[in-house]
């Protein structure tokens, strides 16, 4: 078993690896298949999954994202558009002070 890669969430390209990991062991995909620009209904991403991926991102991370985060995720349709929610700092993150 490997352990959270600590600081993980710095970089927007380990974001992305690491969000595309933790979609593909969700939904029990190989990782290959999970892109960007990937479609987050056909790869099987229902709200349920949602809150297992952001569960999974959160730990392989170390990062804390804000609850708003699981709730826009129902408005999005691609892996890069939750990137985009999870990456941009201070969206919609209410009661969390960030310097």
């Amino acid at each position: 078993m490997s352990e959270p890669a600590s600081g993980r969430g710095d970089d927007p390209q380990d974001l992305a690896l690491a969000l595309r990991e933790c979609i593909a062991r969700t939904c029990e995909l190989p990782v290959e298949q999970v892109r960007l620009d990937s479609q987050l209904e056909e790869l099987g991403v229902d709200s349920l999954a949602s809150a297992e991926i952001i569960t999974d991102l959160e730990i392989s991370t170390g990062l804390e994202l804000p609850m708003g985060v699981l709730r826009r995720l129902n408005e999005v349709r691609t892996v890069g558009d939750v990137l985009a929610q999870i990456a941009t700092p201070g969206a919609s993150a209410p009661g969390r002070d960030h310097d």
